[in-house]
């Protein structure tokens, strides 16, 4: 009987333990994911962009977390953690941002998996299975590509943008026509880090207004870190406007005027207008640039907001029959150039994006602290006086004493306070609080807020986690290069997680070892900071004037950065002024960076503890090189020790040092007389592709190398902004030619004729009649330049420009 009962038993407990499984496989939840990104499924490589989630649940209940895991950057990472409740039978769908996007796991393993559902949480939580994307399919684009964005209800009515030729820049970048505004599905963002790829915005007859205030402040956000919102006239543009209708440049009539066709024909590059343009009288609104006026009323006009910029025009940017003339795409092209940031080496640092070659250039200096120096002569002096105290002190002192049985145990304990002491010696700045160091490069925008880039590198004191806390205006990431292995298993997430909320959001490095470093980053806009009051006056090579401080922080060593020359001033506390006259040894002030050299930290030796605080700031200096290379103005640079980045390490006190780079560029005003001379390192030049199919990458610019392929390339200098050209007469042009070889031919362009005239064979060529027709009215010199590749070399020695002239 027992043995029936037995084998009865056994069957059931069998099958008990096969059922459950299966059982508690089936009360879990069945989710399947799609997701898309980008605009029109196109993203730019590094920067941030709109994603747009959609997860199905067909099983039981979920609610956990939705970790998302990408790289912003080759160098740069962080898993993005959203929480997440969906009921059975329930479809979801996700509208969120992600601050950059790499394309780093995707290619590099076919098993990579970028979403991950947590069922109770990703710290403890169970890791879910599921159908459907498994990570982004999308066309990734270069980061110099321009992504042109429009905002239309007809894509007809703004299709002459199709044709307009933008600022080009060097590693073939080329450009990208995105039609929005007749996307029914598309779902404006309400953060604006999902616009960072778009580089202008065209909004013709588009009604902004009724988008709800967190998208429509999306778009200003994305205005104030530097994009180009080009907006066109209509009845009532300021309503429809919504939040950029307080910023606009132009206050338009309601009385509008016809402008001859010979107008837009003269500011078109020659192109031809037929038909006479009905525009809005109009007149450009306080603290606005108009840049291009014509017969009784301004025709367009651009204001600086924050980092970026509005362009208005008096007329509709889809009105025919402006829009169906033949030279409207060229008219167009001339007005955006007025407002364009040229593509230089130091906005990408051979192709590189700020914040990946900030974990270089700036993480290479900013991750050595003084506590990791050792007193060398302390050291030795302890163990030498180690050796004395258990050697033959110790024999002498228990010989007298007739003690030397104790030496086994007096000898370890000595041993072990030596060691103790050594140790507390060494550790004694990293044992009860973490240490912080916060370097940036922050540029002071006309309306007074900072933009700019930072990194802050963690000594931790103790082993674990260690989170940081950020307003939504500064976002945050975690280097890839600093404590952690570069394409470990799992990806950012093993390294860094992001949290967001609705006014901040949290970073956590997750696995950091004891003593270790480990840094963030990422961008900051800081409203309303305050700026320099610069009243600077050059006059016979002197520059004379004052600077006043109006920052409420003491900025160190404030300097002129004139070309690649530094004149420095003093530090300055808030609300002083500093009183400015030194000699400049030349006629103009030329722009900053011009002709400065961008050696990075790898190739200096060696640095000592009291050199790191100088290294840091001339490491934030060669990045921001990337500000003042477009703006062919010079600048004010100084550093605050006042860590006015508002990241916070949460929960715990720190030891926090920073140095915080303020760059602010100026306009001094200048005052010439008799002759002077231009040499090209008082000239800021730029270089463009002359055709679609032109590549070229920066070699280093300040010597004029460049890597060129087989091609036609543009090459335009342009005399500073801040030389007053009327009364110039311009009395000789020099092309100088320094290049070793004979791989490529030259030509300058005769402004007069509108034709390229060969430029002969030879180190120098000198133009002496006729000066004026080779340079324009707002002084730009353009040669034409072709590369011949016949040799297989693709290093190039470009051409350079002198001047000559004299002023009445």
């Amino acid at each position: 009987m027992h043995k029936i009962q037995k084998l009865l038993i056994l069957p059931i407990i069998a099958f008990i333990f096969c059922v459950l499984p299966a059982a508690q496989a089936a009360a879990e939840p069945k989710l399947e994911i799609s997701a898309t990104g980008g605009f029109d499924n196109k993203v730019k490589h590094g920067h941030g962009l709109p994603l747009t989630i959609t997860v199905t649940n067909s099983g039981d209940a979920f609610s956990g977390d939705l970790v998302i895991d990408y790289s912003e950057t080759y160098a740069t990472g962080a898993a993005l953690v959203l929480p997440v409740e969906i009921g059975s039978g329930e479809t979801k769908t996700l509208e969120l941002t992600l601050s950059g996007f790499s394309d780093q796991y995707m290619y590099n393993s076919s098993n990579f998996k970028m979403f991950h559902f947590y069922e109770g949480g990703w710290e403890n939580g169970k890791s879910l299975d599921y159908k459907g994307n498994k990570s982004l399919k999308i066309n990734m684009f270069d980061q110099m590509t321009n992504f042109i964005v429009t905002l239309s209800n007809s894509a007809d009515r703004v299709k002459a943008i199709t044709n307009v030729n933008v600022q080009s820049g060097p590693f073939g970048a080329g450009k990208q026509i995105i039609h929005l505004g007749q996307r029914k599905d598309f779902i404006f963002p309400s953060d604006q880090e999902a616009w960072a790829a778009a580089d202008y915005m065209i909004i013709d007859e588009y009604v902004l207004s009724d988008l709800s205030e967190e998208q429509q402040a999306a778009i200003l956000g994305w205005v104030q870190n530097g994009g180009i919102a080009v907006i066109g006239a209509s009845e009532n543009t300021v309503a429809e406007m919504g939040l950029l209708g307080s910023h606009l440049p132009l206050k338009l009539s309601t009385e509008r005027i016809t402008i001859a066709p010979e107008f837009f024909t003269e500011h078109s590059n020659g192109s031809k207008f037929n038909e006479p343009v009905s525009v809005f009288e109009a007149e450009a609104t306080e603290g606005s640039n108009s840049i291009l006026t014509g017969p009784g009323s301004v025709i367009a006009a651009s204001k600086s907001v924050g980092n970026g910029l509005i362009l208005q025009t008096a007329f509709s940017i889809g009105d025919e029959p402006l829009s169906t003339q033949p030279g409207y795409a060229n008219f167009l092209s001339e007005l955006l150039k007025k407002v364009s940031k040229p593509m230089t080496n130091t906005n990408y640092m051979h192709g590189q994006s700020i914040k990946e070659s900030m974990v270089w250039e700036v993480g290479n200096v900013n991750e050595l602290f003084q506590s990791f120096k050792i007193n060398t002569p302390v050291i030795v002096g302890v163990i030498v006086l180690y050796i004395l105290i258990v050697g033959p002190l110790m024999y002498l002192l228990l010989k007298r004493k007739d003690k030397r049985e104790h030496a086994w145990w007096i000898i370890p304990v000595i041993s072990i306070i030596t060691s103790i002491a050594i140790f507390a010696y060494g550790a004694k700045d990293r044992l009860v609080k973490p240490q912080i160091q916060q370097t940036s490069l922050l540029e002071v925008n006309e309306d007074g807020s900072l933009s700019g880039y930072y990194m802050e590198s963690l000594l931790s004191n103790k082993s674990g986690e260690f989170s940081f806390v950020a307003p939504k205006e500064t976002n945050m990431t975690a280097s890839l290069q600093s404590g952690f292995q570069m394409m470990s298993d799992g990806g950012s997430f093993q390294k860094a997680v992001l949290e967001p909320s609705a006014n901040q959001s949290t970073l956590t490095l997750r696995n950091v070892g004891y003593w270790s470093v480990n840094s963030i980053l990422g961008q900051s806009f800081i409203e309303d900071a305050g700026k320099l009051a610069v009243d600077l006056t050059v006059e016979n090579e002197t520059v004379k004037g004052t600077i006043t401080n109006g920052f409420p922080f003491s900025l160190k060593e404030v300097s002129i950065w004139a070309g690649s020359k530094f004149i420095e001033l003093g530090d300055l506390a808030p609300n002083a002024t500093l009183n400015v006259n030194e000699k400049l040894g030349s006629a103009i002030m030329p722009p900053a960076g011009t002709g400065y050299a961008m050696n990075s930290y790898n190739n200096m030796g060696p640095l000592k503890a009291d050199e790191l605080t100088e290294a840091r700031k001339n490491s934030a200096i060669r990045m921001s090189a990337a500000f003042v290379g477009a703006s062919n103005e010079p600048a004010i640079v100084a550093y605050t020790e006042d860590a006015i980045i508002p990241v916070e390490l949460e929960g715990q006190r720190v030891d926090m040092s920073a140095v915080n780079v303020i760059l602010q560029t100026f306009k001094p005003e200048t005052i010439m007389s008799g002759d002077f001379i231009l040499p090209a390192t008082s000239l800021d030049h730029e270089l463009t592709a002359a055709n679609s199919g032109g590549y070229f990458e920066p070699m280093d610019v300040s010597r004029l190398e460049w890597y060129l392929e087989q091609g036609d390339y543009s090459m335009k200098w342009n005399v500073p902004e801040n030389m007053p050209l009327q009364g110039v007469s311009w009395t000789e042009l020099q092309v100088v030619n320094t290049s070793s070889n004979s791989s490529i031919t030259v030509q300058v362009k005769n402004v007069k004729t509108n034709e390229f005239e060969e430029v002969l064979q030879g180190k120098r060529h000198t133009i002496k009649d006729n000066v004026q027709d080779y340079i324009t009215a707002d002084g730009q010199i353009e040669l034409l330049i072709h590369k011949d590749m016949a040799n297989g070399d693709q290093y190039t020695k470009l051409p350079e420009v002198r001047l000559k002239g004299a002023v009445q």
